[in-house]
Parts: C-alpha cells; sequence; structure tokens
C-alpha cells in the first residue's frame, strides 16, 4: 500500500512541474527528399511512395538511414 501513495505522490509532482517537454526531432521534407534521391535505380514512382510514408513517420526515416546504402532499395 506504501508503494501506492508513493506512487500517486510522484505522478502529482510530475504533473505540477512547469518545465517545457523537449520537442521531438523532426525532419523536414527536403532532408528526406535529398535522401531518397541519394538512392541508386529508386524509380520515380517509388520515391514518392516512399516519400509519403517517411513523411508522416519520423522512424521509418530514421529506420532507413540506418541501413547501408546498397540495402536502401527493396
Amino acid at each position: 500500500m506504501c508503494m501506492v501513495v508513493e506512487m500517486r505522490t510522484n505522478f502529482k509532482d510530475a504533473l505540477k512541474t512547469t518545465e517545457p517537454l523537449p520537442l521531438p526531432k523532426v525532419t523536414t521534407p527536403s532532408e528526406i527528399l535529398a535522401a531518397l534521391e541519394l538512392i541508386p535505380k529508386l524509380a520515380e514512382a517509388d520515391m514518392l511512395c516512399s516519400y509519403g510514408k517517411l513523411i508522416l513517420n519520423e522512424r521509418l526515416f530514421e529506420a532507413l538511414m540506418e541501413l547501408p546504402m546498397h540495402m536502401r532499395k527493396a
């Protein structure tokens, strides 16, 4: 029971803070397009499809950037 009370207190204290939360990193559309243009033999239709997905999901773009260049075209 003591642990529950402690958790409530910590949660309430966390809600009282006035410090702003850090903004998430956002990749600009021009950065995404530039990264896609570097992929060899990427057809225009594939580029548009990939661009449409990557501008909606930052994690997908980060995952793409971690792949070696020779693995980026599927």
